[in-house]
């Protein structure tokens, strides 16, 4: 078996027999990995780290193609984002982009661009008191990077430059010009500050994410076309979101 070295981010622990780890890794060399941790419960020191969900790591494991789970061998703690676990918001954010990019990449898939950018947005959650619309700037991110990404600059349909006024079909992943309104009638009308704040997400640097103003209208419409367009071509339950909606509640 092939040694190998590289930066993990912790996506899920489950305790395996009575002295091991069951692991999740979100890597920038070699993507999502599943890999077991021998003895990290019986010995707490026996590795740098405790592989606690969310934090950054570098590790050492001998790679098993044949059954896809590898053996850590070595593991070190590079951060564990403390602010984040001490806040039920910004903990709940962060278990979302997990779930988002465990759900949405494949495992093996490499991804240097989006490992880079969870990153960055953990740093950001962990040093932040807060930040409007985090979920949604993310959402853009990952889908411009991890190629979910819908079709804003011409018609999905017929691919023609759009003058008009468009409406954003869910099914077909992007824009209809009106002569294409007919390829999806369940498609909504989307205002233009919607278009041009997705366009301006996408192309903005993330140290500048915390200056972002977006006003309610363009949010609301924005967190709604996001979440019904990962929640149909994704087609699953984020456990992270269930959460935070009945935190949300409780509250009120």
């Amino acid at each position: 078996m092939a040694i190998r070295k590289t930066e993990a981010i912790v996506l899920d622990r489950k305790d395996y027999r009575e002295t091991s780890y069951l692991l999740s890794f979100f890597t920038p060399d070699f993507g999502k990995i599943h890999a077991q941790a021998k003895g990290a419960r019986r010995k707490a020191d026996k590795f740098g780290t405790s592989f606690l969900p969310l934090s950054h790591n570098t590790i050492v494991f001998y790679e098993n193609p044949s059954s896809g789970l590898h053996i850590i061998s070595q593991a070190d703690l590079v951060e564990n984002f403390g602010a984040i676990d001490k806040h039920v918001e910004k903990f709940t954010y962060a278990a979302y982009f997990l779930e988002l990019v465990s759900a949405a990449l494949p495992y093996g898939e490499k991804n240097q661009e989006v490992f880079n950018m969870v990153l960055q947005f953990l740093k950001l959650l962990d040093a932040q008191r807060g930040i409007d619309n985090i979920a949604q700037i993310f959402e853009i991110k990952f889908l411009n990077l991890s190629g979910f990404k819908p079709r804003l600059d011409c018609c999905v349909h017929c691919s023609d430059h759009i003058r008009e006024k468009s409406r954003f079909s869910y099914v077909l992943g992007g824009l209809l010009c009106p002569r294409c309104f007919k390829a999806d009638t369940q498609a909504r009308q989307l205002m233009q500050g919607t278009i041009a704040t997705i366009n301006h997400i996408e192309h903005m640097e993330l140290k500048h994410v915390n200056t972002i103003k977006i006003v309610r209208s363009v949010a609301n419409e924005l967190a709604q076309i996001l979440r019904t367009f990962i929640d149909f071509h994704l087609g699953i339950r984020f456990k992270s979101l269930e959460f935070m909606k009945k935190v949300r509640v409780s509250d009120v």
